[in-house]
């Protein structure tokens, strides 16, 4: 055996997992990452694969972790098989896939995504019985263990964004919506739980919650809707250090967000050759442009150290509790004069 992961005669070799909070740059990482031609990935997140075996409503809605313990090897093939069989490689039936990853309107997203799942389903006649996959979800910060137990042979990619934009970010997001003609629908919304009214925040009312369900996400009663956002930050970066801590360091590739988007031809090739993958044109000159996705609100001219909810933000990481040796991430003391 060469460490690949056997299924149903064919083989996940190495997979290229990239994980970080919520809000953290995955997306755009992840879109630069996918243009590599040797590089299968799902049309879109792995909700639907994950959200079946893992849905935390099957808990009490205690959380989205899922430890080793929580999956056998029944389900880890299964799993591998779902993710083989849906992975999809658009460079097999466009020269330059870049083109649909560009415009953010909510019309360019809901065209491009039914034009993915047609080119995908036709890029899977051409799939080789080996294949280096792709994965990006956030909530998978909180599933390491899980999908260490799936591929014992994965790479990961970890993003990490300032905690004072990312946790910016995060509030706008909880609030994003998107106008389809007369109807309003939450921006990020179709992986949401229908229980964040039970904590009765001060400045947030609707019964969605949005993005990584953390443990602890209880203790949040009265709070604020930045109180939230800054939990999911420093839960999420928390579990990935502490579940990365026993992968060995030649799997792991760490990189700032701040970074990447400062110098992202330079970032993605150097991800590609940790990955033992050859140079990619296409993938490199999307990095070039590196165009914004996912925002969560309009293109507006403030200076990148702007925050659209300072007072907020800083008044989130102040009441922080004291962190314990898990939650330690970077430093409390550190992260709360940022």
């Amino acid at each position: 055996m060469d460490g690949t992961i056997m299924i149903d005669n064919k083989r996940l070799d190495r997979p290229i997992i990239i994980l970080g909070a919520p809000r953290s740059g995955t997306t755009i990482l992840f879109r630069c990452l996918a243009l590599h031609a040797d590089l299968w990935h799902l049309p879109a997140e792995s909700h639907q694969i994950l959200e079946g075996p893992f849905h935390p409503a099957s808990r009490g809605y205690e959380s989205n972790r899922v430890t080793a313990e929580d999956i056998d090897e029944k389900l880890a093939q299964a799993l591998r098989t779902r993710f083989y069989r849906s992975a999809i490689n658009l460079n097999r039936v466009w020269s330059n896939p870049a083109l649909l990853l560009e415009g953010n309107s909510v019309h360019h997203r809901i065209f491009n995504k039914f034009l993915i799942a047609g080119l995908g389903k036709a890029s899977q006649f051409s799939k080789n019985a080996a294949i280096r996959f792709l994965e990006k979800t956030p909530k998978n910060a909180l599933r390491v263990p899980m999908l260490t137990r799936v591929f014992p042979d994965a790479f990961y990619v970890w993003i990490t964004r300032k905690a004072t934009r990312n946790i910016d970010s995060l509030i706008a997001s909880w609030c994003a919506v998107d106008k389809i003609g007369p109807v309003n629908r939450k921006r990020y919304g179709q992986f949401a739980y229908p229980i964040a009214n039970q904590l009765k925040l001060q400045d947030y009312s609707d019964k969605m919650w949005m993005f990584a369900l953390v443990p602890g996400w209880q203790n949040l009663k009265g709070k604020t809707l930045a109180d939230v956002a800054a939990w999911q930050y420093y839960q999420c970066n928390a579990f990935i250090s502490n579940d990365l801590a026993s992968i060995e360091t030649k799997r792991i590739f760490s990189v700032k967000f701040e970074d990447f988007v400062r110098e992202p031809v330079k970032i993605v090739q150097h991800i590609f050759d940790w990955a033992e993958l050859p140079p990619s044109q296409v993938a490199e000159g999307f990095a070039r442009i590196l165009p914004r996705v996912n925002d969560a609100a309009p293109r507006v001219s403030r200076s990148t150290h702007d925050l659209r909810h300072s007072s907020a933000v800083y008044a989130a990481i102040e009441r922080l509790p004291e962190l314990d040796p898990l939650q330690k991430i970077m430093g409390y003391e550190q992260m709360v004069s940022l």
